[in-house]
C-alpha cells in the first residue's frame, strides 16, 4: 500500500504536460515542476525516514518527522499518502500510550476508506482498531472490530496478507481475554497458511511469538518447542530492523528463561534489552524490565544492585506518567489559552461596535427618534445574541478547567498506586526473607537477616505513609518514626527489657527524596543502639529532636549507652551499619556529627 501510493505520486510529479506554450513559458514551467518534484522527494524520503524510526522504536526522532509531514502540503492534498502517515503514526503513539492521539489517527482512517468503500483497507483498519482496544485491555470492543473485519473477509475481497494479519489478531485476543490453546493454535496455524510473501514477514514474527507464549504455558517442559518459536520471531524482526518489538520477545524470552531457572540465559536475553530501552527511552517496557532483573539480581544475593534497579523502575513509571499526561494537560492549555483569545477578541469588537452606534445614535437622535428607538431594539438583540456566545464560551472554559482538575486528580491516584505496589512489593521481598530465615537453621545469619528485613520494612513504611495521606508530597516524619521505633524494637528487643523513646519533629515533613535516605540512616542508629545496650542503658531509651529553619533541616539522635571510641572514623568502619549511615548522608548532602561521652552517644544531621 504505501510503496504503491509512494510510486504513484512520483509518476503524477514527473508527467509531462501535452499543452503547447512559448518557449519561454516552457521553461519557467519546467523549472517549477522541477522546484516541486525536489520537495516532493525530500518530502516522501522523509515519510519513508519517520516509518522506519518508528518500526526500529526511535519514537522521539520519528515524531519529529510527522510533526514535519502533518503540515506538509503534499500529505494535507494526498490522501492516499497521508493513509500511510497515519497508519504508521497511530502505531507509534500506540506503543508510547498516547491512545487518544492513537485512535484520532485509527478513526480517521475508517472514514476515509468508508467513503472509498475500500473494503480491503477498512477491514485492515477495523483488525489495528482491534488491536488499538486489546492493548488498552477493553475485551468487547477489541471484538466488536474483529467481528467486523472478519464480516468483510467473509463477503468481500481481502488481500491475503490484511487476512493473515487478522488471524494473528484473533489469536492474540484469545491469549488475552479468553486462553485457550487450541483456539490460539488454530488461528495461528491459519495465519501461517496464508504467509510467504514480503508483507507477512511482520505477521509471521508476530503468530511465532503467540505461539511460544502458548507453548511456554500449556508444553512448558518441552524446551526446545518453546524457545525455537520466540528465535523464530526474533529473527525475522531483527533482519526487518524492528528492534522495538523484537525486545518484547526478548523479553518474552527471558520471562521463560526466569521461570524455569535458567537465570544466566535471562540475564543474557534482559541486558541488551535494557539497554537498547534505556537508549531510545521505552518507559512502557523499562519498569517490567527493571523488577525482572531486580528478581534475578536478589536472587543471587545482589541486594544493592536490586536495589538500585527498584528505584530505576520507579523513576522510569514516573517519567512515563509524566510525559503521558504532560500532553493531555498542554492540549488543554492551548485550547484554554486560544479561548482566551477569542473572548478578548470577541469583547473588543463588541466595544468597538457599541461606541459607533453610540455616537450615531446621539447625532440622529432628535430628527429620528422612531428610528433610533427602531436601532436600539435590534441593538439589544445583538448584545443578547453575544451575551450567550460569551456565557457559552464561559461555560466551555469551566469545562476546560475541569477536564484539567481531573486530569490532576488521576495523575495523584495513579501516583498513589504505585507507592502502593512498590510498598507491596518491598513486603513480598520481607516475607521472602523471612521464609529464607526460617529456612536457615544457622544461628549467625539470623542477625543478617532481622537487619535485612528492617532495612526494607523502613523503605516499605515510607510508601505505605506516600499512598495513605491526602498530600502526595511530604511525610510526617513525627509519624514515621512513632512506627519505625517500635518496630525495630520488637524484633530485636532482649527479654522483658522496655525501651522508652521521645520523639520531637511535630514540624518536620520531608519529601520522599529525602525521607527514604534519613529514614535508612534511623533504622541503622537505633538498630545499633539495642543491639550494644545493657539493660540499664536500654531502659534509659533514645531521643530523636528535629525541625527546619529557613531551608535547613537539622535532627539529633541521642541513646544512653557506652558510645564510640575517640578515635572512630565513620568513613573507614567495616560495620555495614555504619556504612549505610555514611552512604545515606552522602545522598543528602548532609553534615554528620558524633559526640560520646558518658551519658552516652550523640548524633547530629544536618542538611538544607
Amino acid at each position: 500500500m504505501r510503496s504503491f501510493a509512494i510510486l504513484l505520486l512520483s509518476y503524477f510529479l514527473i508527467i509531462e504536460p501535452h499543452v503547447s506554450y512559448s518557449q519561454e513559458t516552457n521553461e519557467s514551467l519546467n523549472q517549477e515542476l522541477r522546484i516541486d518534484q525536489t520537495e516532493a522527494n525530500q518530502i516522501l524520503s522523509d515519510l519513508n525516514k519517520a516509518i522506519d524510526l518508528t518500526n526500529y522504536g526511535d519514537y522521539r526522532e520519528a515524531d519529529k518527522y510527522f510533526q514535519k509531514l502533518d503540515s506538509s502540503q503534499l500529505i494535507i492534498s494526498n490522501d492516499s499518502i497521508r493513509m500511510v502517515m497515519l497508519e504508521s503514526r497511530s502505531f507509534m503513539n500506540k506503543v508510547r500510550k498516547r491512545y487518544n492521539k492513537s485512535l484520532e489517527d485509527l478513526l480517521e482512517m475508517l472514514n476515509y476508506f468508508t467513503d472509498k468503500k475500500d473494503f480491503n483497507n477498512i477491514a485492515k483498519t477495523q483488525t489495528l482498531l482491534s488491536e488499538f482496544y486489546r492493548a488498552r485491555g477493553l475485551k468487547d470492543l477489541a471484538f466488536k472490530h474483529l467481528q467486523s473485519a472478519e464480516k468483510l473477509i467473509e463477503t468481500e475481497y481481502v488481500d491475503p496478507c490484511n487476512i493473515a494479519y487478522w488471524f494473528s489478531r484473533r489469536a492474540a485476543y484469545e491469549t488475552q481475554f479468553q486462553p485457550n490453546t487450541s483456539n490460539i493454535i488454530f488461528f495461528c496455524q491459519k495465519g501461517l497458511e496464508l504467509s510467504g510473501s514480503d508483507c507477512t514477514k511482520y505477521t509471521e514474527a508476530l503468530i511465532y511469538n503467540e505461539l511460544g507464549f502458548t507453548y511456554q504455558h500449556s508444553e512448558s517442559d518441552n524446551d526446545e518447542k518453546v524457545i525455537s518459536q520466540y528465535k523464530k520471531s526474533l529473527e525475522i524482526l531483527t533482519e526487518a530492523n524492528r528492534m522495538r518489538d523484537a525486545a518484547t520477545i526478548r523479553h518474552n524470552l527471558a520471562t521463560y528463561y526466569t521461570r524455569k531457572g535458567y537465570l544466566d540465559l535471562a540475564l543474557e536475553e534482559l541486558n541488551p534489552v535494557i539497554e537498547l530501552a534505556e537508549k531510545n527511552e521505552w518507559h512502557g517496557s523499562l519498569e517490567d524490565l527493571y523488577i525482572q532483573k531486580m528478581f534475578i539480581l536478589s536472587s543471587y544475593g545482589l541486594y544493592k544492585e536490586a536495589y538500585d534497579l527498584s528505584r530505576k523502575a520507579y523513576n522510569s513509571k514516573i517519567e512515563l506518567m509524566n510525559d503521558q499526561y504532560a500532553i493531555d494537560v498542554e492540549e488543554l492549555q492551548a485550547v484554554h489559552d486560544r479561548e482566551l483569545a477569542e473572548e478578548a477578541l470577541e469583547q473588543a469588537e463588541i466595544r468597538a461596535k457599541n461606541n459607533e452606534k453610540v455616537l450615531l445614535y446621539w447625532i440622529l437622535g432628535a430628527s429620528l427618534f422612531g428610528v433610533s428607538t427602531l436601532t436600539v431594539i435590534i441593538l439589544f438583540f445583538r448584545v443578547r445574541g453575544k451575551n450567550e456566545l460569551l456565557n457559552k464560551q464561559q461555560k466551555d472554559i469551566e469545562k476546560s478547567n475541569q477536564q484539567l482538575s481531573n486530569s490532576l486528580h488521576e495523575k495523584e491516584v495513579l501516583y498513589k498506586e504505585l507507592n502502593h505496589r512498590v510498598k507491596n512489593n518491598l513486603m513480598v521481598l520481607s516475607g521472602l526473607i523471612y521464609l529464607q530465615q526460617n529456612s536457615d537453621p544457622s544461628p549467625e545469619n539470623e542477625e543478617l537477616y532481622k537487619a535485612l528485613r528492617n532495612r526494607i520494612q523502613t523503605m516499605a513504611i515510607v510508601h505505605e505513609k506516600l499512598y495513605s495521606i491526602d498530600s502526595s508530597t511530604n511525610i510526617n516524619f513525627q509519624d514515621y518514626l512513632e512506627e519505625l521505633v517500635p518496630l525495630i524494637y520488637n524484633s530485636l528487643k532482649k527479654g522483658d527489657a522496655i525501651m522508652p523513646y521521645t520523639i520531637r519533629c511535630m514540624t518536620l515533613f520531608l519529601p520522599i527524596d529525602k525521607a527514604i535516605p534519613l529514614a535508612l540512616i534511623f533504622n541503622e542508629l537505633i538498630t545499633n543502639s539495642i543491639k550494644h545496650a545493657g539493660t540499664d542503658t536500654l531502659e534509659q531509651g533514645i531521643l530523636i529532636e528535629g525541625n527546619t529553619d529557613h531551608g535547613t533541616t537539622r535532627i539529633i539522635y541521642q541513646d544512653s549507652g557506652k558510645g564510640i571510641p575517640k578515635d572512630f572514623d565513620i568513613s573507614k568502619s567495616k560495620s555495614m551499619g555504619m556504612k549505610i549511615v555514611n552512604l545515606m548522608t552522602q545522598q543528602l548532602r548532609a553534615k554528620l556529627d558524633y559526640q560520646s561521652d558518658k551519658q552516652g552517644l550523640k548524633f547530629t544531621i544536618q542538611f538544607d
